[in-house]
Formats: structure tokens, C-alpha cells, sequence
């Protein structure tokens, strides 16, 4: 579903899998097949759940935080931050989850699912309309729903995130997450 690095310096690949796991690639070809499991939580029933995206904390060599977007068992979308193991570089402490959103999906198709740290430190999030064909919840153009846009949120300085002063709606108009819409 993607494939990251983790700029931590180690020349890893992170290869995310539908299902429920990662495992990372090194530059020296070796194979870690399990950096991280999580299938018993991800739904992925349809072909547009599941694990669907991966992003590593910018400062990731330090903090050994890592953010995954995921369908849970119930089609809703999870946004969730986990933490690299202290014993183990090369796995994931599955007891780390601390949830950051929980999207309810209307239908089991237009997930989105793309995570990314921008050039800003900002965490940005794709979300896909909610589903069916054509956005019949007309969730797009909808500015009191996530479905249907890009957001954009601060991790680091509010637990679970903060709101960037610079979104379009921080301080009216729209939920204060969206930074773009009509993304449908």
C-alpha cells in the first residue's frame, strides 16, 4: 500500500501491507518481516480498507514516533500514533497506540489514507469522501465533515494534536482540521 523511510539514517524501507502489518528493507537487502503487526484491529474486508498509510515522525532518529491510517474492524478510519520498541530498533511496541482521530465511514470505499509530514512539521491526512459513487453525501464541498479533504494537524504540541493557526477555518467556518476541500 506504500513504501517509506523512516530518516533516521539507517537506509530503511518500510513497506506497508493491507492487511495489518510492515516490515522494512535494508539497504543491504536484509528483510525484517515484522516491524509491525496490527492485523487482529485493521478491517480489510474491501479492496479500499485497511492499513493504507504510513509517516514517521520528522524527528523520528529522536522521538521514535511513527503515525499509521488505518480502517478498524467496523470500516471507520483510525489515525493513530505508535512508538518505536525500547529494546528493539527494529520493532514497533504494539502497546504504544495512542489514538490522534476516528473518522465513522459511511461506506466500506473512498478511504483516502494518506499521511505525510509537510516541510512545516505539520501532519497532513487524506481523506477520501466517505464512499459510494460520485459523493452522494455531497461530503467534498461539506465543511462540518472530515470526509472529503486534506487536514492538516499539529502532533507535537497538544496531546492528541493542536490546531495550526494558519488552517483556512481555525477559528470559524469550517471544522478547524480541514486545510483543503472538495477533495472527493
Amino acid at each position: 500500500m506504500d513504501i517509506q523511510n523512516a530518516g533516521d539514517g539507517s537506509g530503511r524501507l518500510f513497506i506497508v501491507e493491507k492487511h495489518g502489518g510492515f516490515a522494512s528493507l535494508r539497504g543491504d537487502r536484509s528483510f525484517q518481516p515484522h516491524f509491525w503487526i496490527f492485523s487482529a484491529e485493521v478491517g480489510s474486508r474491501s479492496t479500499e480498507q485497511g492499513l493504507l498509510g504510513l509517516a514517521f515522525h520528522p524527528h523520528y532518529s529522536q522521538s521514535g514516533l511513527f503515525y499509521v491510517n488505518y480502517t478498524d474492524e467496523n470500516g471507520n478510519t483510525v489515525i493513530a500514533r505508535f512508538h518505536v520498541s525500547a529494546d528493539n530498533p527494529d520493532l514497533a511496541d504494539p502497546a504504544s497506540q495512542v489514538d490522534i482521530l476516528r473518522i465513522d465511514q459511511p461506506y466500506n470505499n473512498h478511504n483516502g489514507g494518506g499521511l505525510a509530514f509537510g516541510p512545516d512539521g505539520y501532519l497532513y491526512i487524506g481523506l477520501g469522501d466517505g464512499g459510494s459513487e460520485g459523493d452522494p453525501l455531497l461530503n467534498g464541498q461539506n465543511l462540518r465533515t472530515l470526509l472529503g479533504k486534506l487536514l492538516r494537524i499539529d502532533v507535537d504540541h497538544a496531546t492528541p494534536y493542536a490546531i495550526p493557526a494558519g488552517n483556512p477555518f481555525a477559528k470559524s467556518g469550517g471544522l478547524a482540521e480541514i486545510w483543503a476541500y472538495g477533495l472527493a
